[in-house]
């Protein structure tokens, strides 16, 4: 296992290059880390559960993923990153109890795909996450290595009452050493609606994006991220019957 500072100083080194870096290259060791990968086929559509599909982005899954995540071990902090991408809430509003993301695991992972991650929900700001409005941190995973999905079952509904655009964030929670390698959420193109954000507060990509910052002013070539919304569209209103 190397140091904190030896696997800062590779990965400050090999990222350098992420622009022109071989797009699966994310493995066990810390020196070959990128914040992008790639893997060969696109996902198909999970089964929804009977649930009502409120949004949907996962028909346009690309070939490459964006690293989000949030490292269990202190050595891990400088490559915590999350990814967002943006919504529309119609006049109705909606209240969301089921969110699937399409994601892989990099080149050389060795380890099972983790099985908590933080998913929160940000009001607008000008085009970037904003507010927290819904916040799930370790909520429980469940995915499916056939279709690369990744399903939550939300602890409590997210009741989004007032229309407009929002943004939804997924970070898996895991160790890089115990994994062997790094987990990736699929991009989507084309862009729909905002570009999506990407975000590394401890810039140990060495992209700047230190805050909320576009997927492509952060070396990702595809705008936006594969997800699913589910639940109802509200008022959830009761029906009564008469009786004969």
């Amino acid at each position: 296992m190397k140091s904190t500072a030896m696997l800062l100083a590779a990965a400050a080194a090999a990222v350098a290059t992420i622009a022109t870096a071989p797009a699966d290259a994310a493995g066990r060791d810390a020196s070959t880390r990128r914040a992008v990968a790639s893997r060969p086929a696109l996902p198909p559509a999970a089964p929804n559960g009977g649930a009502v599909v409120l949004y949907s982005q996962l028909g346009t899954a690309s070939t490459a993923g964006a690293l989000t995540a949030q490292y269990s071990s202190s050595s891990g902090a400088p490559y915590d990153s999350e990814g967002a991408d943006d919504f529309v809430v119609p006049a109705a509003g909606w209240r969301i109890s089921t969110v699937e993301f399409a994601a892989f695991a990099g080149n050389g992972t060795t380890g099972a795909y983790p099985t908590v991650a933080n998913v929160r929900v940000y009001a607008n700001a000008s085009g970037a996450p904003g507010a927290t409005v819904c916040n799930y941190p370790s909520a429980a995973v469940a995915y499916n290595t056939s279709t690369q999905i990744a399903t939550i079952n939300l602890a409590s509904v997210c009741d989004l009452t007032v229309a407009g655009t929002y943004w939804i964030s997924y970070q898996p929670i895991y160790d890089f050493f115990a994994s062997g390698g790094d987990y990736f959420w699929f991009m989507s193109s084309p862009q729909a609606g905002l570009v999506g954000q990407w975000r590394n507060p401890g810039d140990g990509f060495e992209s700047g994006c230190t805050s909320w910052s576009p997927t492509t002013s952060c070396n990702f070539t595809q705008p936006d991220y594969a997800f699913r919304l589910s639940g109802q569209v509200l008022p959830v209103s009761l029906q009564s019957f008469g009786i004969d």
